[in-house]
């Protein structure tokens, strides 16, 4: 009967560290690949941003300039 609990242990602590193992394992290179260009998409979408900002602004000065 000792030998019955000794091997249902030790099932017991291979599946767990089985388990912690897999949940900390690194990410993929796709998964790092794909969180950096949603980075990158985010930061162009942001310089985008700021040169229609300045372009617009520009413009602006252009033309109060021409009519005033």
């Amino acid at each position: 009967m000792s030998t019955y609990k000794l091997n249902t242990f030790l099932f017991l602590a291979a599946l767990l560290f089985l388990s912690t193992a897999q949940s900390t394992r690194p990410l993929s290179r796709a998964t790092l690949e794909s969180q950096e260009e949603a980075n990158l998409d985010k930061v162009c979408e942001e310089e985008c941003l700021m040169r229609r900002t300045l372009i617009a602004h520009t413009d602006y000065i252009y033309t109060q300039e021409k009519h005033g």
